[in-house]
């Protein structure tokens, strides 16, 4: 099916939708419960941990009988120690990915990200896993900055970018995705192929949801 939406740019999630990091994110976690003598999880466990960032991550991966302000408080800068270890050792792009930005690119559409991972490690990871993409921007989580489902920092995307809200795609695999989307009055679609799956997409809203991220090639 082809979509053929009247838009102009595309703002993506960057994990579990441009990259494949559940591996990493699950290491760095664990490597985090482990140095603090707490019980890890699964790699599946983590894809409902995901979508809120880091300082939700902190606290969604403490065992439920320690999850308590003194625990979070020593987890989280452990946690961030970890992730800056581990940091694109085990990522990648989906299959598909570089190429379908390239003709998403070559169509004359602008690109963004727009991740709840912290600001310095998404523009590290952009610049290593996704190179030679011409994104306007990377925006990623910053100190007392709304964080998804906010739509402050989408709209200041669209706005750089020099669209509107309305010929702006948002692209992302979780539910705090496609409410960022929706939330921004842009067109929310659901990546499939990511952490949470269609399901989860479709009931936050999404109209569409696309299997495979050569499938964003249908929107134009």
């Amino acid at each position: 099916m082809n979509y053929s939406l009247d838009f102009s740019a595309v703002i993506f999630d960057l994990d579990g939708t441009l990259l494949y990091t559940l591996e990493e994110i699950a290491a760095t976690g664990n490597a985090a419960l482990s140095r603090l003598g707490h019980a890890t999880h699964s790699v599946s466990a983590y894809r409902t941990f995901l979508g809120g960032g880091a300082k939700k991550l902190a606290w969604r991966i403490l065992p439920q009988d320690g999850r308590n302000q003194e625990n979070y408080d020593k987890l989280l800068p452990v946690l961030l120690e970890e992730f800056e270890l581990s940091l694109n050792t085990i990522a990648r792009p989906y299959d598909g990915v570089l190429e379908v930005l390239a003709v998403l690119s070559s169509a004359g559409k602008k690109l963004a990200v727009l991740s709840n991972k912290p600001e310095e490690f998404s523009k590290i990871a952009v610049e290593k896993l996704l190179p030679g993409v011409n994104f306007e921007a990377v925006y990623g989580a910053l100190q007392n900055v709304p964080l998804k489902p906010e739509p402050d920092r989408a709209l200041k995307l669209a706005e750089l970018m020099g669209t509107t809200p309305e010929r702006t795609v948002f692209v992302g695999d979780s539910d705090v995705d496609i409410q960022t989307g929706l939330n921004a009055g842009m067109i929310a679609v659901g990546a499939g192929w990511g952490f949470r799956g269609a399901d989860e997409l479709k009931e936050a809203g999404a109209k569409i949801v696309l299997d495979a991220p050569a499938d964003l090639a249908k929107l134009l």
